[in-house]
């Protein structure tokens, strides 16, 4: 498989053009990602990661250019949650993935801005508790949501610092000057930004979670973006809801776990 710079990313845009998916629309764009196709004229397939998700998209391969794509899913791929574009790469995959997996529920979210009611979010964010504040997430912040495992989804997948505050955004939460929780774009394109949101596990249950959505979501609203929502549980859905968001379908995507091949990664 071909690995494709951000230059070269046109050659996917037929296959991924009518994608809503906003990893996907990011990684065609060329912002964010890593994305490869079996040859640079005319692609029939590609596949794109971005951060711990990946897509397949296009023609489902035989023969040689099958094994290629199956050999790079499981190197580049492990414990990615791996989406298939249609019922024809879910078959595919399961009939050629040769390597321990696990197939998982995630949760669709509706899109529909008009669902928000921006009076009900200021509340949420209004209603820290005392010794908390929040904050738009600037240098020093960055750095802090890179230095401990869970947060550091809030920033990790733009290529540095500069690249996040130019084109990123989040919202982090301090008791002190201790990170607690945030809500940040985990990629971004025309128009959009998927949403990414965590709590420090000993601050879990009062309302920090909501509260960074909630200042989020409202700047987004500000700004003309729309925040996507996807959620990876049934609490993630909950969670979604409160904020105004609608519950779409179930879905289904594969996880890898390619340690008894290639020892723990």
């Amino acid at each position: 498989m071909i690995e494709l710079s951000y230059s070269k990313r046109d050659v996917v845009v037929p296959l991924c053009k009518d994608s809503k998916d906003v990893l996907v629309r990011s990684s065609m764009e060329g912002s964010m990602g890593r994305v490869w196709v079996a040859k640079l004229n005319d692609p029939k397939f590609c596949l794109i990661k971005l951060g711990n998700y990946a897509f397949l998209l296009g023609l489902t391969p035989r023969g040689a250019r099958m094994m290629d794509l199956r050999a790079t899913l499981i190197k580049e791929c492990n414990h990615a949650y791996i989406t298939p574009s249609n019922d024809l790469w879910d078959i595919w995959l399961e009939e050629n993935l040769d390597c321990n997996y696990r197939k998982l529920s995630r949760y669709a979210i509706k899109r529909d801005e008009q669902h928000f009611n921006k009076k009900v979010l200021k509340e949420y964010v209004k209603n820290i508790p005392a010794g908390m504040k929040i904050e738009r997430i600037d240098k020093n912040s960055y750095n802090d949501a890179l230095k401990e495992a869970w947060s550091n989804d809030f920033v990790s997948n733009f290529e540095n610092e500069n690249k996040f505050l130019e084109y990123g955004m989040g919202y982090v939460i301090y008791k002190g000057d201790e990170l607690v929780a945030g809500c940040s774009a985990y990629g971004f394109s025309e128009g959009m930004m998927e949403v990414t949101v965590a709590t420090k596990k000993e601050y879990r249950r009062q309302g920090l979670a909501l509260a960074a959505a909630a200042r989020f979501i409202l700047d987004c609203i500000d700004k003309g973006i729309y925040p996507n929502w996807d959620a990876a549980n049934l609490q993630s859905v909950e969670l979604a809801k409160k904020l105004g968001y609608v519950f779409d379908k179930e879905y289904k995507v594969f996880q890898i776990d390619n340690r008894s091949l290639y020892g723990e990664l």
